[in-house]
């Protein structure tokens, strides 16, 4: 069905076993993550092989996020790799991986910096007002539980019980923006998306939902102007690394212009 070259057989595969193998070695796949996967710079769990490593492992919360990453590597890899060859299609890949990480990273610092001082202050001197600000920072949301408990604390911010609480929840908040790690192949296939279209952009593609013919130029602007916008929007809930996938396309970009490739059709 798909005509696979041999770097992307060879990606497919590593990635499948990685998300397989973990299954029988780990009792929680989710250890395997924590290690591997991309933590915040400052965090005591991130170490510099992260950059690499959490291209090639896929979260564990369903199969969905293996299977979209994949489906787009055999759609739009194997004429990118024609088109370079297996050897510079590698490099691409990598730099695209690493060069997501990397900007991801950058982003999610200043992102993520502001909150950890504001959470660190909280903690030095508890506030129901500031803890309410803490909340809108995270991006998490709050729910009918955390208001009501915010009015509660506030109405008696001196009550040791609510202080605790307070306390508790903040220390949860913080170790989450520091911790969670960011895993996917998503950068290095949102690269090879920019790729495809810049080099192929008036071929002619086949949607699947809905079925119609799109050109790749539209289909490649499409995913940058929604990466762009949800990274912006923020919506609470939205656990998407928006900002690595903009860093794949980004880097994609960058290195067909400095390899100054160019495709016989266009």
């Amino acid at each position: 069905m798909f005509n696979l070259t041999p770097i992307v057989k060879n990606l497919l595969f590593i990635n499948v076993v990685l998300y397989v193998i973990p299954q029988f070695i780990f009792s929680n796949h989710g250890a395997f993550i924590q290690i591997f996967g991309l933590r915040y710079v400052l965090s005591p769990e991130f170490s510099p092989y992260q950059f690499v490593t959490y291209a090639l492992i896929h979260s564990d919360n369903g199969i969905g996020h293996l299977l979209s990453n994949m489906f787009g590597l055999i759609i739009f890899g194997p004429i990118l790799e024609y088109t370079l060859g297996p050897k510079r299609f590698l490099i691409f890949y990598a730099l695209t991986a690493i060069g997501a990480g990397l900007i991801y990273s950058v982003i999610h610092f200043f992102e993520v910096y502001p909150f950890i001082e504001a959470a660190q202050s909280f903690l030095l001197h508890p506030d129901p007002n500031d803890l309410a600000n803490l909340f809108s920072k995270s991006g998490i949301g709050m729910n009918a539980e955390i208001i009501q408990f915010l009015n509660s604390y506030s109405r008696d911010p001196s009550n040791p019980y609510f202080i605790g609480e307070a306390e508790n929840l903040v220390t949860t908040l913080m170790n989450q923006r520091m911790n969670a790690p960011m895993v996917g192949a998503s950068g290095a296939i949102f690269g090879i998306m920019m790729g495809f279209g810049y080099l192929y952009p008036n071929l002619q593609m086949m949607l699947l939902f809905p079925p119609i013919p799109i050109r790749a130029k539209y289909l490649v602007g499409f995913y940058a102007i929604y990466a762009l916008y949800s990274a912006v929007e923020k919506v609470p809930g939205d656990n998407v690394a928006h900002y690595a996938h903009i860093g794949g396309m980004l880097v994609g970009y960058l290195l067909i212009r400095y390899w100054k490739v160019t495709s016989i059709y266009r």
